[in-house]
């Protein structure tokens, strides 16, 4: 318990950041969608462009943008690509900070087993994703009730943020998951940042290509952020083939985290 204090205590204010930068940036984006809706974006012709590459980029349905759920759907996935990447720090600099800092020494002097290190950290740090995630929802949902079009649906609104809040929960923890994977073969968090941001960009990237073509339709299956895409998740719901896919790579992604730190040469 000593440590789960520890860790979220190391923590806070790196969440506090990453909560009032991402609420800040909530509000700044919705808060151009009246102006957007005035603008008659919703109206532009882009049969010019390959469908596959509107889809891709989720574009294909520019009317939806004359509707805060469309256009929020639109501009919070780069939102949700940025959570990716905090889920993905906080996870690859859990246990390769002990040993690149020297505390690992610390921890050695204490009563308690590796898998209990493991199961403390990574019990501290869903609980500060889960946080930053919960604040950033319900900040969402505000800042789009002020925005809204006076035809919104405040219930279906608030249907659409309670799907988006539960795909984007697993998404990060999968992240999260894939993070404390890589930090149990890490045995310095100095290249976490860069690891974080390539792991995340890459399966985004194939989540693109997967939508590009039917052939490789399989390489979205690969892109955690596909998961909670919230244009997708406002238009049709939660897919839940992909919510299943991310619950098998965070289950696995766990497992071999306790099996390789248990047998890993920790360096004092």
């Amino acid at each position: 318990m000593t440590l789960f204090r520890l860790e979220c205590k190391t923590h806070t204010k790196t969440l506090l950041v990453w909560v009032i930068v991402v609420a800040l940036l909530t509000l700044g984006l919705v808060s151009l969608f009246p102006s957007i809706k005035g603008m008659g974006l919703q109206q532009m012709d882009l049969k010019a462009m390959p469908k596959e590459m509107l889809k891709a980029f989720n574009l294909s349905d520019m009317a939806a943008f004359a509707t805060i759920k469309g256009y929020f759907g639109y501009e919070f996935q780069y939102v949700m690509i940025a959570t990716g990447i905090f889920a993905a720090m906080l996870g690859t600099n859990a246990l390769s900070r002990e040993e690149s800092e020297g505390t690992i020494s610390y921890l050695y002097a204490q009563p308690i087993s590796r898998a209990s290190i493991v199961s403390s950290k990574m019990l501290a740090n869903a609980l500060i994703y889960s946080f930053y995630w919960i604040v950033s929802m319900v900040v969402a949902f505000l800042v789009c009730m002020i925005f809204k079009e006076s035809a919104a649906s405040v219930s279906g609104l608030f249907k659409a943020f309670a799907q988006l809040t539960v795909a984007g929960w697993v998404m990060g923890l999968t992240f999260l998951s894939i993070g404390f994977l890589l930090s149990s073969l890490l045995s310095s968090n100095k290249s976490a940042t860069s690891l974080s941001l390539g792991l995340v960009f890459l399966t985004f990237i194939l989540g693109v290509v997967g939508k590009l073509k039917d052939t490789f339709k399989t390489l979205v299956y690969f892109s955690p952020v596909d998961t909670a895409l919230p244009s997708a998740i406002f238009k049709t719901g939660i897919q839940w083939n992909y919510v299943w896919t991310d619950l098998i790579v965070l289950t696995v992604s766990v497992l071999l985290t306790f099996l390789i730190y248990g047998r890993k040469d920790l360096k004092a």
